[in-house]
């Protein structure tokens, strides 16, 4: 029955440029613009900034020629695809999809990047190659549904990755197939555990699944080969409970999943988000005062429900705990600033964590796919009860497109390597472009010098 999934992709290799609809080109665009944006602001990493004092160079070379944007330096492809895949988790402002369960772009970015810059690709085929990627692995991974102790990183995203690295490669349809079966071959084995306990590893998964997307072109063209039969027993079996495999062809194109997707507005995990929505719903009809708040509740949906520690102990961590992601806000601070140095270490914000609990509604639970909801109660000193509700998170694809929100988020993630906000606004225009643009090669070389004022790294 995984036949239906070689189906599905086999279908989808036929799509022209001509046949993506205008407003899925558009949503790309920016899809793309924020994705190259989170990788740049990701560089600024502390690990990131370890590893290019090793593998980044000032001087381009025949060796080391793929530009880390942000930094100056330049590196080999392969390094590339590391770095890239993991810069751009690295502040949970990638964009995800809700019925992929993770996040397509962060393991097509790489791939795509580095192809395109070696093949002169125009931005239409760049366009067309990520689409396309991006509907091949959220369908697998909407039909798969894997299981909820793994992240998503490293997975099935690294299959859409090597299908637009060989549409951007002009290889012929069988080919393609060849690479994808490969791919799904080869998921690493990753734990949620990672992520709410802020180990820099989950970031790396991603990184490691762009590197091994790219690979699998060159075990491809070696002759090493996989099935159909192996994808099947791994997804069906290993890693899930079970392929529902309607949902490869289900509705496909109607429209790409891709129009679905979301974009995140806030630094911290998704399935944070709702409940982050519902508490600044309520600010805007209450002035609450920090002080004053005795304790607060979150309802909300089983995987959401997770994120409940209230004390964590890194910036990872803290970007995974709901109780410390209001317990900022509420003492008004931005989570753009919350992770590090003093607001991290607040003795207020920690003590309020401790009063906020996090626990599931399973009537939200039973809304998703389709609903991400949650529901915020905050009791007063005198015991006075707020209470919002959001039955889906802002950025969501169901919502008015957040045009300006993405710019002001695009200026804040740039900020760590621009200089002036002039600047800024020429590289906003010059990423929304792509879809004119001729050579991206030089696309990319015209970015990475109007962003490359943060260095590190060697001769």
């Amino acid at each position: 029955m995984i036949s239906r999934f070689t189906h599905m992709l086999s279908e989808l290799l036929d799509k022209r440029i001509e046949d993506i609809p205008q407003a899925t080109r558009e949503r790309a665009t920016w899809m793309v613009a924020d994705t190259v944006f989170s990788s740049c602001f990701g560089f600024a990493a502390p690990e990131l900034q370890g590893y290019l004092a090793v593998v980044g160079v000032s001087q381009k070379d025949e060796k080391h020629s793929i530009p880390v944007l942000g930094t100056g330096l330049y590196t080999t492809k392969e390094h590339a695809a590391m770095l890239y895949g993991t810069a751009i988790v690295s502040n949970e402002l990638d964009e995800g999809n809700q019925f992929a369960k993770g996040h397509p772009a962060a393991h097509m970015l790489a791939p795509i990047l580095i192809t395109a810059w070696e093949e002169k690709a125009t931005g239409m085929e760049i366009l067309r190659a990520f689409v396309i990627g991006y509907e091949v692995a959220s369908r697998l991974a909407y039909a798969s549904n894997m299981n909820d102790d793994m992240h998503p990183h490293g997975t099935w995203g690294n299959v859409g990755g090597a299908v637009a690295a060989g549409l951007l490669m002009k290889k012929d349809k069988q080919a393609i197939v060849e690479a994808a079966l490969l791919t799904a071959s080869l998921p690493i084995a990753t734990s949620w555990e990672a992520a709410v306990t802020g180990m820099t590893v989950r970031n790396l998964y991603s990184g490691v699944g762009s590197f091994l997307a790219l690979q699998a072109w060159t075990f491809q063209e070696a002759g090493f080969c996989s099935s159909e039969h192996v994808v099947d027993h791994l997804w069906g079996t290993i890693l899930s409970k079970g392929i529902r495999y309607e949902l490869f062809e289900s509705d496909l194109w109607a429209p790409p999943l891709l129009d679905k997707n979301y974009f995140k507005l806030y630094p911290s995990c998704r399935f944070s988000h709702s409940a982050i929505d519902a508490l600044l719903a309520l600010q805007k009809e209450e002035r609450l005062d920090a002080s004053q708040i005795a304790s607060a509740k979150v309802e909300t949906y089983s995987l959401a429900a997770r994120l409940n520690d209230p004390n964590p102990v890194n910036a990872l961590s803290a970007k995974f705990s709901i109780p410390f992601l209001l317990s900022a806000i509420l003492h008004g601070h931005s989570l753009y600033d919350s992770f590090a140095g003093e607001i991290f270490s607040d003795r207020s914000v920690r003590e309020l964590a401790q009063r906020i609990e996090v626990t599931e509604d399973p009537e939200m639970t039973a809304m998703l796919p389709n609903k991400r909801a949650a529901r915020v109660t905050v009791t007063d000193h005198q015991g006075v009860t707020y209470r919002a509700f959001v039955d889906a998170a802002s950025g969501n694809y169901d919502q008015p497109f957040p045009r300006e929100e993405l710019l002001g988020k695009f200026a804040s993630m740039l900020a760590v390597c621009v200089c002036s906000g002039d600047q800024t606004n020429e590289i906003i225009d010059q990423a929304l472009a792509l879809p004119d643009v001729n050579d991206f090669g030089e696309w990319l070389e015209r970015l990475a010098a109007s962003t490359g004022k943060r260095g590190a790294g060697s001769q």
